[in-house]
């Protein structure tokens, strides 16, 4: 091949025009420049996907470091070894971030790092949002990442500080941070889950115990005495409660019915309860006459309580002859129904516990047939939906139209009436009722 049939090739190959009869040295610088051009875009090219290598690595390994942590906080244990779990972590975050300095602070867990805990919060302000300090914004940080862990509430923060290459912090520090501040959250939430769960348990399977205690504590069955007829509930607006009613007979076959009504709820006014039926249970057997055993009660609990507790109580005593001695001590009236005639009495004295007093007892002679009625505020304070009251005026209306025979009809009516009054609505309190009905001296055994 000669020179003239070279030029035109390499003139073919540029697509460029040439007179190859002029010479080849114009086509070779062309030619010269185009190879330099093309050199050039190869080692731009070179470096691009050099670039893009080192951004996928670089994504490969963050991706890679996020799984590890995600691992380490996804498996739950309990205890969780927060210190063993952190420490690994923060030995990832380190060949991924490249920090200098960190510090991690968890509020009533622990605080780790080697950065001032007091000089970090005092730079940042707003402890609940992600902080990124670059190079001349701070006289104490020259590059600071400071990232909230927040779940289902405020655990505390994670921070780093310095790079050891000398750079600052990215976008995609500040993301792999904000990630693992999840993980920790997400792991807290689920520990603090588990732990309100355990506490609710534990204190659930508490006030199972307290309930069948406090349940054993109210009579099993009603005394068998010929001249007195009893039924009763109790029910507590929480598992245990402060209601408390009992049933005592006398050697001289006195009957005696006590309903009382500790201040509060719950297992502390359970426990006062429990108490005051030690009491009594005592001082029946010691205390035949009603006013000395009352005021003896009083007297015991005054010694024994704070000033915030106290109760009120009914104390029903019923003789074969149809006297009936009452000492209401603060407590709801007691209520006696004779064939559609009723009649209530209002509390005459102060409730038990409070102070030094001198109760006495009020008498009045039964007509046979005649139904005593005695209970808790939780019945006639029970709210329906709309937070009306069920009242004293409706508990009298009810037992002005009882038509029924015994006891247990009225109690179960009573029962039946307030529950349709609640409807949905939740109970608020303690509710107790207690319903005697006299029949007679012939009745007696």
């Amino acid at each position: 091949m000669n020179e003239r049939e070279i030029c035109e090739r390499i003139a073919e190959i540029l697509s460029v025009e040439h007179n190859c009869l002029k010479g080849i040295d114009d086509l070779l610088k062309i030619l010269e420049y185009e190879i330099n051009e093309y050199r050039k875009s190869l080692e731009e090219q070179a470096m691009f996907m050099e670039a893009q290598i080192e951004e996928l690595s670089r994504s490969y390994e963050e991706i890679s470091t996020l799984l590890e942590i995600s691992e380490i906080f996804g498996t739950f244990e309990f205890p969780l070894n927060l210190q063993d779990k952190l420490e690994k972590v923060i030995r990832l975050l380190r060949n991924v971030i490249k920090f200098e300095s960190y510090l991690v602070h968890l509020e009533s867990e622990l605080t780790s790092g080697d950065l001032n805990r007091e000089e970090i919060e005092a730079e940042i302000g707003n402890e609940e949002k992600t902080v990124l300090i670059e190079p001349g914004k701070s006289e104490k940080f020259s590059n600071l990442l400071f990232v909230p862990i927040k779940g289902n509430k405020y655990y505390g923060y994670v921070c780093f500080a310095g790079k050891e290459d000398g750079g600052v912090f990215t976008a995609g520090d500040r993301k792999i941070a904000e990630m693992t501040a999840r993980y920790i959250a997400s792991a807290l939430d689920r520990l603090d889950f588990l732990k309100k769960e355990i506490e609710r348990e534990r204190l659930e399977e508490q006030m199972n115990i307290a309930r069948q205690i406090q349940s054993n504590l109210l009579p099993r069955k009603t005394p068998e005495i010929g001249f007195i007829e009893a039924d009763a509930c109790s029910q507590p607006a929480v598992q245990v409660g402060g209601d408390y009613y009992d049933f005592f007979v006398s050697q001289e076959k006195r009957f005696l019915t006590v309903v009382g009504d500790v201040a509060g709820k719950s297992v502390p006014a359970a426990l006062l309860m429990s108490a005051v039926r030690s009491y009594l249970k005592v001082l029946v057997t010691t205390c035949p006459n009603l006013e000395r055993l009352v005021n003896r009660l009083n007297s015991i609990l005054c010694e024994d309580m704070t000033n915030d507790r106290f109760v009120t109580m009914a104390f029903i005593e019923i003789s074969p002859d149809g006297t009936l001695n009452l000492i209401n001590a603060g407590h709801n009236p007691v209520y006696f129904l004779h064939k559609g005639e009723l009649v209530k009495l209002e509390a005459s004295a102060i409730p038990i516990g409070i102070t030094e007093w001198e109760y006495k007892k009020h008498s009045i002679h039964l007509k046979p047939g005649t139904f005593v009625i005695s209970y808790s505020d939780g019945l006639t304070e029970a709210r329906n939906e709309a937070g009306e009251e069920f009242g004293y005026e409706r508990l009298e209306n009810i037992l002005r139209e009882f038509k029924g025979e015994t006891s247990a009809e009225l109690l179960e009516m009573l029962r039946k009436n307030v529950k349709s009054f609640i409807g949905d609505a939740q109970q608020h309190d303690d509710m107790t009722i207690v319903v005697l009905k006299y029949k007679g001296q012939q009745e007696v055994e």
